[in-house]
């Protein structure tokens, strides 16, 4: 099979009834030669059955995916998954040849499922500095706070806090904070009263005053978030996250401090920030760079990175480079709200890198990674196992 693509049109021209006399013969030839060729000869008749390959790898690029399984047969453990258009029949056909050749075995290239988990679905809620609690993905209502003479407007995924025009004066100081909850499996925005934009990350608390003070703006937070800081000069805007604060004026960055991750990372996109911490100077960062504060024995270092790996989930994608399978679950687990556990420790340290939208189910994400042959999963409601090879 000298060139697999020429081969692949004629396979494929062959279940249909296409071949002369002579090709067909020749091609009856071949599959009796090989005997899983026969196999896949008739499955390429199977409407369903291609259906179904086509969705595992129409987003394949195809000369990548060539040269990631010549490189599988003789060194490393990366697989790579860029995210573009399918390709031509003959190039699709020619793709379904080398992945039904060089897939692991069958049990290893499909992932059990007992209840199917939909990403983005979790309900997220909002806690007013009163108590009063609301479901954001059914609120239609506003909601005013007289108190603070703001109001709470929702729609399109987007809770937008807006001042009403004060006619009273100084209003009497809120007691207590509003609080935005995004649980797994969702994500949600946030607009305060000062303009800033925040995205909320799956997993996320935001804690906000309906109007900030004279002083400075602050937000405390948990989980995931990137701010679109709207800019004032007189007046800093603090995200309070653990035992350190980031500090900036007008910015754009992302910070990211979950239960289960070792640290607080701080990514700045545009503008400068500066970490703060008690009893240590403040240590501004720049674009391009990422301050690690580490939660366990209380160090700061920064270093540059790109920053479209750690703020692409903004914009409905998962973009991992060269991480462990351990990290990567870590973060898919949180989106589709699973829960991982390791049969083989090895599978822990596998290497990826590849873009994926957030928006696929998490069989096909899994599926994506099954194909280096380097693991498989067995997913059970909201229970995946990992198993390496």
């Amino acid at each position: 099979m000298k060139n697999p693509f020429k081969f692949a049109k004629e396979l494929l021209r062959y279940s249909r009834g296409e071949l002369s006399g002579r090709e067909r013969e020749e091609m009856e030839n071949v599959l009796e030669e090989m005997e899983r060729l026969d196999e896949l000869a008739r499955e390429l008749g199977d409407k369903e059955r291609i259906g179904e390959e086509l969705r595992v790898i129409r987003t394949f690029d195809t000369e990548k995916a060539l040269r990631e399984i010549n490189r599988k047969r003789g060194k490393g453990r990366r697989l790579f998954i860029p995210w573009v258009a399918a390709a031509s029949v003959v190039v699709v056909a020619g793709m379904t040849v080398l992945f039904l050749l060089n897939r692991v075995p069958e049990k290893a290239a499909s992932v059990p499922v007992v209840a199917r988990v939909e990403p983005g679905k979790a309900k997220v809620t909002f806690e007013m500095a009163s108590g009063a609690r609301f479901v954001l993905d059914t609120l239609t209502s506003t909601i005013r706070n007289d108190r603070a003479n703001v109001a709470f407007e929702n729609s399109d995924g987007t809770l937008r806090v807006e001042e009403q025009v004060d006619t009273v004066g100084d209003n009497v100081p809120e007691v207590g904070r509003n609080k935005i909850l995004v649980p797994y499996g969702g994500t949600y925005s946030l607009i305060l009263a000062d303009g800033t934009k925040v995205y909320l990350n799956s997993g996320t608390e935001l804690e906000f005053p309906s109007r900030f003070s004279k002083e400075k703006r602050q937000v405390t937070l948990k989980g995931e978030a990137y701010f679109e800081v709207a800019r004032n000069e007189n007046k800093p805007f603090i995200v309070q996250v653990n035992e350190m604060a980031v500090k900036v004026l007008g910015t754009s960055f992302n910070v990211k401090s979950y239960v289960d991750e070792p640290g607080v990372y701080t990514t700045l996109v545009e503008g400068s920030v500066a970490i703060a911490r008690d009893g240590q100077p403040d240590k501004v960062i720049v674009p391009g760079e990422q301050a690690y504060y580490n939660k366990g024995v209380g160090t700061l270092s920064v270093n540059p990175v790109d920053v479209a790996e750690f703020i692409a989930w903004k914009d409905g994608f998962f973009l991992f480079k060269d991480l462990p399978l351990e990290e990567i679950l870590r973060i898919v687990s949180r989106w589709y709200d699973v829960e991982v556990f390791y049969v083989n420790q090895g599978a822990r340290s596998v290497v990826y890198s590849g873009k994926l939208p957030m928006y696929s189910s998490i069989e096909d994400v899994l599926r994506k990674f099954e194909i280096s042959g380097e693991v498989r999963f067995d997913l059970k409601g909201r229970v995946l196992m990992v198993y390496d090879k």
